[in-house]
């Protein structure tokens, strides 16, 4: 006898489908199925109380930001220098807006992220799939987008966007007025 995943015991057909036999679920044979509406938006409820907290100080992090002038990337406020997602924000609001060449000029990987998105959303919401194919594309985004970053530091910086220097920076400011404490 085989037992199902809610511990009760199977016979005859049931136990020799894909979703029941454990030899079969091993093998990555389980067949997909796609969720009702009722269980995705469980699944929605779930994940917002999971991390609402996290959620809403992120925005709120991002609002405080902008309303002060600043940008949300920590190594363009604190050291000048812009980071392998630099320009990845303005990318994916040009490629909802439609300006996909500017896009793709700005921050590739725009398109990268976007494509992650919607598999990593129709893999946890609409299907009950355990294959997590968005971890291994997650790897090789990531991947990618430090050697774009090295090849446009090494061509770009610090004269063309995304790749410019912040002369705003805290690191620059705090330098400047311990320049002009120890200049009295």
């Amino acid at each position: 006898m085989i037992s199902d995943r809610h511990g009760k015991f199977m016979t005859g057909d049931r136990a020799r489908d894909g979703a029941g036999n454990p030899r079969e679920r091993r093998e990555g044979k389980t067949k997909l199925r796609v969720r009702t509406v009722r269980e995705m938006g469980k699944a929605l409820r779930r994940d917002w109380d999971n991390y609402k907290v996290g959620l809403l100080i992120a925005a709120a992090v991002t609002g405080a930001a902008n309303l002060l002038g600043h940008g949300v990337c920590p190594s363009r406020e604190f050291l000048g220098l812009p980071c392998p997602g630099c320009g990845m924000t303005r990318s994916i609001l040009l490629i909802l807006q439609g300006r996909f060449y500017e896009s793709w000029l700005l921050q590739p990987f725009g398109y990268a992220w976007l494509t992650l998105a919607a598999v990593f959303a129709v893999e946890r919401y609409v299907l009950e799939s355990r294959q997590k194919i968005w971890k291994g594309l997650l790897t090789v985004i990531c991947a990618g987008m430090v050697a774009l970053y090295i090849y446009r530091m090494i061509t770009m910086f610090p004269h063309m966007e995304p790749m410019t220097y912040y002369e705003g920076n805290l690191l620059r400011r705090v330098y400047g007025w311990g320049q002009a404490a120890g200049g009295r």
